[in-house]
């Protein structure tokens, strides 16, 4: 059985999307983050999730044990959508520019926060026993928020995805 070999971009963006989430997810950078992002708490007071999820092997605070698993999830989906997406293009476009592989790095950031945001936001209203209605605008504002959060941080995963090595080129025989 042969493995499918991983291009080295798509290696670059899942591994920065897994390396942010487990940043996030160390007790100080999230505490130094919040003391200095005032602005950037507002949207959490009122139950969207803030930023991309955070990756911990042990609940923060009061949180028990299902929300860490939640969270943890959303790491996961963050991680493969952004993976997949970044495969994606690279299947479909092998011979891309660089403006466009620096593009599909950034956008395979924004497609993993607005998926794991979903989930998130998933979670959130089943936490505050929310209506019909509530499933699905605290989905939809877990999209928007994550996806804004994705287009923020994406320039990291947009220079992972440039620096890292150009898929071979196929030949025409």
């Amino acid at each position: 059985m042969r493995l499918p070999r991983i291009e080295p971009a798509v290696a670059a963006v899942t591994g920065l999307c897994l390396l942010l989430a487990l940043l996030l997810g160390l007790t100080p950078v999230l505490t130094a983050f919040t003391a200095h992002g005032g602005a950037a708490l507002v949207p959490s007071a009122l139950g969207v999730p803030l930023a991309v999820p955070a990756l911990r092997a042990v609940p923060l605070g009061s949180t028990g044990w299902t929300q860490l698993l939640c969270e943890d999830f959303a790491a996961a989906v963050l991680t493969a959508v952004a993976g997949l997406r970044m495969r994606r293009h690279l299947r479909l476009r092998p011979t891309a520019s660089r403006p466009r592989r620096l593009l599909a790095g950034w956008t395979a950031l924004i497609a993993g926060a607005a998926a794991a945001g979903v989930w998130r936001g998933l979670v959130t209203a089943r936490l505050v026993d929310a209506g019909p209605l509530g499933w699905l605008l605290y989905a939809a504002a877990g999209a928007v928020f994550g996806a804004l959060w994705g287009a923020g941080l994406g320039w990291l995963t947009a220079v992972a995805a440039l620096a890292a090595p150009a898929p071979a080129r196929p030949s025409n025989p």
